[in-house]
């Protein structure tokens, strides 16, 4: 009788603080630096999230090995849904391109919400690159096979892939240079020291709008709404060529199934917001606000897509 009571008592205590769920702030693990892709969504959606929650939200960067430390650092976490996690495409690409990862990328999570698509990358130069459209990037990388270098955001990063995809689709061979996050490559774009950059737009089109940075092309499957006089790469020549990618939150795995419904009508809540909608349309995102489950079923998809294409890519795991 006794042990029956404690159960009753518990299940009466876990009752009552998931209904309270939040009950103080939540911290929200992004795995980058500040001013990188990931980091410009988490902030949008940070700042929106108290409203719906009651709650404060504390932004908690946590960058390197392109995005692994930030990640592992959430699925270690506590599973009360007071840590999340905010990131992008390099989730599913990682386990393909790495040997060993400290976690496992569907199993040790909790899919909550995909908070957004983004339509493509961008490709950019610096104004002093001697290339002004992406065909005379292709006859200058012929001419100096491996000679002409772009950054990225960390090796197996979308903005990694992009270049290797492109490497394929254009006969050619760009240089990488991995980062450690998407914030100090542009840096370095920015300031010459590297000439080019498949850049996330979140953090590239401002550049452009403000004429620091050169496009070449947009990796998307239609022309980006904030730059319509860039063609897209396939337009200017290397046909079937498509990059795009995504924004998605997370809890660790065994996050209460009420706190994973509240935090995703919470967000679904947000990205319908005129204002976040204006916002990401400005940074060529597109909002989507999925259920807990659709999250999922995509990630399982998005997982089995990037193994193909390091496959494809000949792309050696670290």
């Amino acid at each position: 009788m006794l042990a029956r009571a404690a159960a009753v008592i518990l299940l009466w205590y876990a009752a009552v603080c998931e209904a309270a769920y939040p009950e103080r702030p939540i911290r929200l693990v992004v795995p980058a630096a500040p001013g990188g892709a990931i980091d410009v969504v988490g902030r949008i959606v940070g700042a929106k999230l108290p409203e719906a929650l009651g709650q404060n939200v504390v932004i908690d960067n946590r960058a390197g090995a392109n995005n692994i430390i930030g990640t592992e650092i959430a699925a270690r976490a506590a599973p009360d849904g007071y840590t999340l996690l905010i990131t992008a495409g390099a989730h599913t690409i990682n386990p393909a391109v790495y040997r060993k990862l400290p976690y496992d990328a569907l199993r040790d999570f909790t899919a909550i919400n995909h908070i957004a698509n983004s339509g493509g990358l961008v490709i950019v130069a610096h104004p002093s690159f001697p290339a002004r459209s992406l065909q005379q990037l292709i006859e200058l990388a012929k001419a100096t096979p491996g000679k002409v270098i772009y950054g990225s955001a960390g090796f197996g990063n979308s903005t990694h892939l992009a270049g290797e995809l492109f490497n394929i689709m254009a006969h050619v061979k760009l240089l990488h240079v991995p980062y450690k996050a998407a914030g100090p490559a542009v840096n370095d774009l920015l300031g010459g020291h590297i000439p080019l950059m498949f850049g996330p737009s979140p953090v590239v089109v401002p550049m452009v709008q403000a004429g620091r940075l050169r496009p070449l092309a947009f990796t998307g499957p239609k022309r980006s709404p904030q730059l319509p006089d860039l063609p897209t790469v396939d337009e200017a020549g290397v046909k079937g060529y498509e990059m795009t990618g995504w924004y998605g939150l997370y809890g660790p795995r065994g996050t209460p199934k009420a706190a994973v419904e509240k935090l995703s009508a919470a967000v679904r809540d947000v990205v319908r917001m005129p204002e976040t909608t204006e916002r990401f349309t400005a940074l060529n995102l597109e909002p989507v606000g999925s259920t807990p489950q659709e999250f999922a079923d995509f990630l399982a998809r998005d997982l089995r897509k990037y193994a193909e294409i390091a496959k494809t890519a000949g792309i050696q795991p670290q």
